[in-house]
């Protein structure tokens, strides 16, 4: 499926432009674990969780024409949920004192999450680029003609002159050595 390549922001144009279903429930697959894990830790109910997930998705989806998201799409979906889960916990008719005291904590986890997001998204740039410059100059041309300008194997073929089946090669050589650098970051994180 060719939306698997695509950005949240691709999808989300896709989503409130288009109404394509398949880019949303493309979003949905991609974003539902770690909303469903952000949610559930405040609501601490899997079945309120759920109903709250389907609630946010449910807006997203009913309202995709007149929602604009400026950045990024996760943080949008978050602060949804966030949302929904207030208007719950003012439903149950929380005490003021435990209302601002959720809601001081909700944006320590934001401020926290972001500063990880930012963190976690400047060590991978780092790592890939250190991959990049580590590669021998032939493959780091294949790398740049097909992540960068977007080209495909034939057309990367031609305009290097070599066969499409070493142009495969060196992509699925230049994956494996970023999915292994990759481990390595995320055992170094954890």
């Amino acid at each position: 499926m060719q939306s698997d390549r695509r950005s949240d922001k691709e999808l989300w144009r896709l989503i409130s432009h288009e109404g394509d279903r398949a880019a949303f429930e493309q979003l949905y697959r991609r974003t539902l674990h770690a909303l469903m894990g952000a949610i559930y830790k405040w609501s601490d109910d899997a079945t309120e969780a759920e109903d709250i997930l389907q609630e946010v998705f449910l807006d997203l989806w009913e309202k995709r024409g007149k929602i604009k998201i400026q950045n990024e799409v996760f943080p949008y979906l978050y602060s949804m949920a966030r949302y929904k889960i207030f208007d719950r916990l003012r439903a149950k008719q929380l005490s003021e004192k435990q209302i601002q005291t959720w809601i001081m904590v909700m944006q320590e986890e934001a401020v926290l999450t972001a500063a990880f997001r930012v963190e976690e998204l400047e060590s991978k740039e780092a790592l890939v680029t250190s991959e990049l410059e580590q590669l021998p100059a032939q493959m780091k041309r294949v790398y740049l003609l097909s992540a960068r300008e977007g080209k495909s194997i034939r057309e990367i073929s031609e305009e290097l002159l070599v066969s499409p089946y070493t142009v495969k090669n060196h992509l699925q050589k230049i994956r494996r050595r970023l999915r292994t650098a990759a481990l390595r970051l995320s055992s170094l994180l954890l």
